[in-house]
């Protein structure tokens, strides 16, 4: 997956970018009418920052292309789409060869969901401080007035 950033701090081999988040629905009628409501619920148009490897020597100021691996981020997904329903489905599905009453075995599905997010949430810090999956790819140029709307 590739986007267009800016570089707003540089610490030796890393730096910190600011992108606009874009949506699935970049394209749409009703994104570009303002009455998506797909859209605001995912944020899109927001900026947000991210730390990135910064390989090719970018400064603050730079308008610069970003990249992350596609089997990276496929993986990001299956956390945090499947494994929930996943988990949801393997608590309700103990939770009906131990009883019968259909409030325990909801329960027990809501909180297999719960406790995938706890899961997620503990990896995803672990990860953050122990890998940058961000890497910026090349310099578009040096005008920091520029929009960063995806590439």
């Amino acid at each position: 997956m590739q986007t267009r950033a800016r570089v707003i701090a540089v610490d030796g081999a890393y730096a910190t970018v600011e992108t606009t988040r874009t949506s699935a629905c970049e394209g749409c009628h009703k994104a570009a009418e303002g009455n998506c409501s797909v859209c605001s619920l995912m944020g899109s148009g927001r900026k947000i920052e991210a730390k990135a490897y910064n390989g090719i020597g970018a400064v603050v100021g730079d308008s610069v292309a970003i990249e992350s691996r596609t089997g990276r981020m496929l993986w990001y997904a299956l956390l945090v789409f499947i494994l929930p329903i996943v988990a949801g489905l393997g608590l309700w599905g103990a939770s009906t060869a131990v009883t019968e009453s259909p409030l325990w075995q909801a329960f027990s599905g809501v909180l297999g969901v719960a406790l995938s997010f706890v899961g997620i949430f503990f990896y995803s810090k672990r990860i953050q401080k122990t890998r940058c999956d961000i890497e910026i790819t090349e310099i578009l140029d040096k005008d920091t007035n520029n929009d960063l709307e995806g590439m």
